[in-house]
């Protein structure tokens, strides 16, 4: 069995970098070896593991438990500025993407197609979805309870902490969400509202100048890339 997969993790390689910085990369070395050890100990230890929790939860697990191994107290601390600092790099990139003109209304056109694949997999209550607004409260949450499970709950709160910011990257979407499974509240309640946005013609904002051909070609494309991505997210994830 592979037994590097944190370095070729497009979420969590990056992680290492954080762990040089703080404790040096002697220390970092062996964090990231334990971790990977980790990694496969948990897929050898449940074979018919899914693919998000072999590609998000298992490897933040092991972080978790390899930080707190050698460093005890300060592995939520760095989970969970890590999972926000990704999560941050991701918001930039939803928001070029949906900086297209006419990619906020066709998200609002589809948003109970979304907000179906936002929720797959995921126990939720009180759906409400509108052509300005979308609500849902989850109250459980399969990554969290893998976590769980696996004796290791506070894991989960780095991908909270990435879902977090990411989900506010995304233009024509004003985004808010004051509780978290993972941090022991009832709920996440995700609460999405239509925000109007104007274009204007500027030569030093790119991103907000009007359409040519090319980019009304590419709108279609753009959306079915928001859509992939929110279906590898909670792709096998069961309900």
């Amino acid at each position: 069995m592979d037994a590097n997969k944190l370095d070729k993790s497009l979420i969590y390689k990056n992680f290492k970098k954080d762990l040089i910085e703080r404790f040096g990369s002697e220390r970092a070395e062996m964090i990231w070896k334990y971790a990977n050890n980790q990694v496969c100990e948990l897929e050898q230890s449940i074979p018919g593991a899914d693919s998000t929790d072999k590609q998000f939860v298992f490897p933040a697990v092991a972080l978790f438990r390899a930080i707190d191994n050698y460093f005890p107290g300060q592995a939520l601390e760095l989970t969970r500025a890590y999972g926000k600092k990704t999560g941050l790099k991701m918001k930039k990139i939803f928001s070029r993407i949906t900086a297209l003109p006419g990619i906020p209304g066709l998200m609002w056109k589809n948003m109970d197609k979304i907000a179906a694949k936002m929720s797959d997999g995921y126990e939720c209550k009180d759906v409400h979805v509108t052509d300005s607004e979308c609500s849902l409260d989850v109250v459980g949450c399969p990554l969290y309870d893998r976590a769980r499970k696996l004796g290791t709950p506070e894991a989960a709160q780095m991908i909270c902490c990435m879902d977090k910011e990411y989900m506010t990257g995304f233009r024509g979407i004003d985004y808010v969400r004051t509780k978290s499974v993972a941090e022991g509240d009832d709920c996440c309640d995700y609460r999405l509202k239509k925000s109007d946005l104007k274009y204007h013609k500027k030569s030093d904002d790119k991103s907000t100048k009007m359409p040519d051909n090319k980019m009304l070609m590419g709108i279609g494309l753009v959306f079915a890339t928001i859509m992939l991505f929110l279906t590898f997210r909670n792709r096998n994830i069961k309900k």
